[in-house]
């Protein structure tokens, strides 16, 4: 109906027509999924090509995907309630919903905690004189990242980027 395809023709016989039609079918999803979820879309060299680069990639885009969507994407989803209009603003409060002050474990605990573990790891690959030096470098670096990830957990609710606007009753 388009006119792309002679009467006739069938489009599993258009090589050329297929690559163009998949490789813009997978830009699309890359530009939907780099504004809504802020990575590229999971399994574009499936549509493309399946490769095993692109096994690996999906498994890094996950993992950006559960980082930034638990810990540096509240911002997202406000904005994207503004401008839908989930939220309206209230010109008559004082204060900002999206301006809350963090507190100073939320900078620390987790710099403790990766500073911690590097230690540990850097004890363990670049041994001491003795054996009971070392596992005493290891053991007090471990226990300190151990210990730092135990309360980063306990708080876990604190430690996750939300979103700071309600949506409107419908």
């Amino acid at each position: 109906r388009l006119g792309i395809l002679h009467v006739g023709q069938i489009i599993e016989e258009q090589a050329d027509f297929e690559k163009i039609y998949k490789n813009a079918w997978a830009d699309n999803a890359n530009a939907c999924a780099k504004q809504y979820a802020g990575t590229g879309a999971l399994k574009t060299d499936y549509t493309r090509q399946r490769t095993q680069w692109g096994l690996i990639m999906d498994g890094w885009n996950s993992l950006i995907r559960y980082y930034k969507n638990n810990f540096s994407d509240g911002f997202r989803q406000d904005a994207i309630d503004l401008f839908l209009g989930n939220y309206s603003v209230d010109e008559v409060e004082p204060a900002s919903p999206l301006h809350v002050q963090k507190d100073w474990k939320f900078l620390a605990l987790p710099i403790i905690m990766v500073v911690a573990f590097s230690m540990c790891i850097i004890c363990l690959l670049m041994a001491g004189d003795t054996w009971t030096e070392t596992m005493a470098y290891v053991f007090f670096w471990g226990s300190a990242s151990s210990g730092t990830f135990a309360i980063i957990l306990y708080n876990g609710k604190d430690f996750v980027d939300a979103p700071k606007l309600v949506q409107k009753e419908k």
